[in-house]
């Protein structure tokens, strides 16, 4: 219904990367998933924090511990931030991820998931089951009809 009204205003196109998280086949690590479903709309921040490796780049994430430690200490810049530099996972290989780092966890990602960017649309309060492709691409094909 949202990508069919939002063509029918004039996009000429839509951003679907929180439905497809959310899918059996997606490389999300299962605790991003139930992270996704438990979700709502207004759980999501738009910010720049998560930018080790991709400054200034604006991107809207589930509200998580590393956010709001940052918001309790008054939204301080790179550099200043509470725990930068703290290490708080590791990728399936073993190379660390650091907090504010920009990496979402993926599966056979180790360490405090919870903490990780946990990048998510506002459409992730629609977001109530963990489908395979083939039906979310069934429901839209349906829903575009």
């Amino acid at each position: 219904r949202g990508v069919r009204a939002a063509l029918a205003l004039g996009a000429q196109g839509v951003w679907l990367g929180t439905r497809f998280l959310a899918t059996v086949e997606s490389g999300a690590h299962p605790d991003f998933k139930k992270q996704l479903l438990a979700a709502r709309a207004t759980d999501t921040v738009y910010t720049t924090l998560f930018d080790r490796g991709w400054p200034d780049a604006p991107h809207r994430a589930l509200r998580n511990s590393t956010i709001d430690k940052w918001e309790k200490a008054g939204r301080p810049g790179p550099g200043l931030r509470p725990g930068e530099g703290d290490v708080i996972g590791a990728f399936p290989n073993g190379d660390p991820i650091p907090r504010y780092g920009v990496p979402a966890p993926m599966q056979g990602a180790t360490g405090e998931i919870e903490a990780f960017a946990l990048y998510a649309g506002q459409s992730v309060g629609l977001i109530r089951n963990l489908p395979d492709v083939a039906a979310v691409m069934r429901e839209l094909a349906l829903g575009l009809a």
